[in-house]
């Protein structure tokens, strides 16, 4: 008993008690922590907005809204990815100039990016951490890309 016990000590203090579970045959299933389901809820509200964003662009700017269509279903998904739903967002104005609009939601997708790299690093879970450095590459690429459509 004391050398299990032991055992298990050593192995929690170096983050592998869950390995040592696996090898046991014993299947550990993760505790939800408070900090990462906070940093959902932040990361779900701010994918929101910028879903919000790209909506009412395309919106305001019909020649931008067939362009915009792949942008919707990406915010979409990320909302869905971290168990947002979309209800009770509302639209923010959007810039009158169509340039104007789309270099204003290329600097949100920027900002996002940013955003969600911090997050990722500040994720306890490694799950997490992954789905959110894996959001953040995909808005970087969305900031470069939608300013294509100038």
């Amino acid at each position: 008993v004391v050398v299990v016990a032991g055992a298990g000590t050593v192995a929690g203090l170096a983050h592998r008690l869950d390995d040592v579970a696996r090898e046991v045959g014993v299947r550990p299933r993760p505790r939800a922590v408070a900090a990462d389901d906070a940093l959902i809820a932040e990361v779900a509200r701010a994918q929101n907005v910028l879903l919000s964003q790209v909506e009412a662009v395309a919106a305001r700017h019909a020649g931008l809204a067939d362009g915009l269509k792949p942008f919707q279903q990406i915010a979409q998904a990320q909302v869905k990815a971290v168990g947002g739903a979309d209800a009770g967002r509302r639209a923010p104005s959007g810039d009158a100039d169509s340039a104007g609009a789309v270099t204003a939601l290329s600097n949100a997708y920027a900002a996002a990016s940013t955003a969600r790299a911090e997050d990722s690093g500040r994720a306890v879970s490694p799950d997490l951490a992954r789905v959110l450095a894996s959001m953040s590459a995909g808005l970087a690429q969305c900031a470069h890309t939608v300013r294509d459509l100038r």
